[in-house]
């Protein structure tokens, strides 16, 4: 397996923060890269039908979601031309103090179709992009 995290602590409060990126459809209002998300259901599980740039279309399902902890953990169903296999990610936002937070978005993944360090790469830009618009939103803390 490969493991990529990313986090970044922002100057504003976590419930704040987290009623932006907390709802599982909540990614094309904060990730600039997701052109489009549709939500949807699969057996009964929810779905979301996302769009990225570039034209990569991925379907991901939700695992589990918790408003008190501020987390959710999704999978990937459909990786469309994303080379991906057994894809779980982590999006989590931590509260701080004075009105700061953190948050952290990590994923595990086995790379499937393209080398490790290309796949990584991409999963990484991905999370940066998403990192560094929530710094451009809320504003980084030290």
């Amino acid at each position: 397996m490969t493991d990529v995290s990313r986090s970044v602590n922002l100057s504003a409060p976590a419930s704040e923060v987290w009623s932006l990126i907390g709802p599982f459809d909540s990614f094309t209002r904060w990730h600039p890269a997701v052109l489009d998300s549709r939500m949807g259901e699969d057996d009964g599980r929810t779905v979301r039908h996302q769009v990225f740039v570039g034209g990569i279309k991925v379907t991901e399902r939700l695992i589990s979601h918790d408003d008190d902890a501020m987390m959710q953990r999704y999978g990937i169903s459909d990786g469309g031309r994303l080379p991906v296999a057994d894809f779980t990610a982590t999006l989590r936002v931590v509260p701080g103090e004075s009105d700061t937070c953190s948050v952290t978005w990590s994923c595990s993944f086995q790379p499937a179709g393209a080398p490790e360090d290309v796949v990584r790469e991409a999963i990484e830009g991905i999370f940066d992009s998403g990192m560094n618009s929530l710094a451009d939103h809320f504003g980084k803390a030290d």
